[in-house]
């Protein structure tokens, strides 16, 4: 960079995204006697700036000997602050780190890049307190079901063999494995949520909760309504939600595994997205002010090596005889899988059958499946709710789900 003006724009630049960082450093303190305020990171920038001047003038040792000396300065800084006020945190040092390299990339004609780190790193550092917070609503046990999911996402897929073999090659340990990755993240990103957000609201429970599991959610607001009779309305408007956002769940798993099909789906599936969700919205807003707002709800992380591999189970067993009956019997009899898993669970039929269509299943018979699971799965939670829930409670759930198996199955029958 020869120009003069350019680089005095560059070292300006620098110097102004160190100070940046800097005072989110010196504020987020406290403290203006801070011993790196603004100013001093925009020194540290500005140091950045020049090693790369120099690098580009006199060649690498000259870019290496700039680091090394900047290096030197702060593990002094360190030391000396370290030894005299016994804080041996690393956070300042590393911010320092952070804009040698904002000023060096500054100059390096990486503006952009420079600008996104800086912003960046200031908005993490000013984050200590939220994310403090937030590792506190986790356990260790959210932390290793965290690291399951790296294990099953990161090593064992990329290791699996992706060819079709067994009887009718309904087996493809990849392909199953893969589900179990998309069903578990979807699942986990659910949990998050609830332990990130915190009790907000029954519905939103619910809601957020219908990642995890629909029926799950069903069955504990049931059982809560017969103690907690206060919460009636909010707890029909968690159930509903959870119950509501199954059917989203279902539209996409269509979409993923076989656009053809979703499409068949995608009419019904927001008809009963709409009418369900809908109902969850006035029993939210019938919900009574005296419900309680401090009471917390139970939710355990849904994500374990067992569900996991138990879900894999089921999905695979599931395609074998999805398979098996489409190469021995008329392909209307799967409707009896169909029937079978959805009391369980739809995700792994409405997966299973995708890929079915996607391999040459008549997408009207891929799609009375999934519906037939999918008004199944419906009845079981009213039913759940009818038994086990308050009297009222039985009363608002089982009309509104009830009418959404009916609407699924006459779906069923013009699909």
């Amino acid at each position: 960079m020869d120009d003069t003006g350019q680089l005095i724009q560059g070292f300006l630049s620098a110097a102004a995204l160190g100070a940046v960082i800097g005072l989110e450093r010196q504020i987020g303190r406290g403290d203006a006697r801070a011993h790196a305020g603004a100013r001093t990171y925009a020194l540290y920038a500005a140091w950045g700036a020049s090693a790369v001047f120099f690098g580009d003038r006199y060649g690498g040792v000259a870019f290496a000997l700039a680091l090394v000396s900047f290096a030197a300065l702060v593990l002094v800084s360190y030391v000396a602050i370290g030894r005299a006020e016994g804080d041996w945190g690393t956070t300042s040092e590393i911010g320092s780190f952070v804009a040698f390299v904002v000023g060096a990339l500054a100059l390096a004609d990486q503006l952009v890049v420079a600008v996104a780190i800086a912003v960046g790193t200031a908005a993490l550092l000013r984050m200590k307190t939220p994310i403090y917070r937030l590792t506190k609503r986790f356990t260790d046990d959210d932390v290793r079901a965290a690291l399951q999911f790296g294990v099953i996402t990161a090593v064992v897929l990329p290791l699996l063999p992706d060819e079709d073999f067994g009887p009718f090659d309904a087996v493809n340990v990849r392909d199953i494995w893969l589900m179990v990755v998309f069903v578990s993240g979807v699942g986990f990103v659910g949990y998050v949520a609830l332990r990130v957000l915190g009790r907000r609201g029954l519905p939103l429970t619910g809601l957020l909760g219908g990642l995890v599991s629909s029926t799950a959610i069903t069955l504990g607001f049931s059982r809560m309504s017969k103690t907690r009779p206060g919460l009636r309305n909010a707890l029909v408007a968690g159930i509903l939600a959870a119950g509501g956002i199954m059917y989203v769940r279902v539209l996409v798993w269509a979409y993923l595994r076989s656009p053809e099909l979703g499409r068949r789906l995608t009419a019904p599936m927001i008809v009963l997205t709409v009418g369900v969700v809908g109902a969850a919205l006035i029993a939210w807003r019938s919900s009574s002010v005296s419900d309680d707002p401090d009471e917390e709800i139970d939710v355990t992380n849904p994500l374990t090596l067992e569900t996991a591999l138990s879900f894999g189970a089921l999905y695979g067993v599931i395609v074998f005889l999805s398979k098996a009956l489409a190469d021995n019997f008329a392909d209307a009899s799967l409707n009896i899988v169909g029937a079978i898993a959805g009391i369980n669970d739809v995700d792994a039929i409405t997966l299973s059958t995708g890929r079915l269509v996607s391999e040459g299943l008549d997408v009207t018979i891929g799609a009375q499946v999934v519906l037939i699971a999918v008004a199944v799965n419906t009845i079981v939670k009213a039913a759940m709710a009818m038994a086990l829930g308050s009297r009222k409670l039985a009363a608002a759930v089982g009309t509104v789900l009830g009418v959404a198996a009916l609407i699924a199955v006459g779906a069923w029958f013009v699909v």
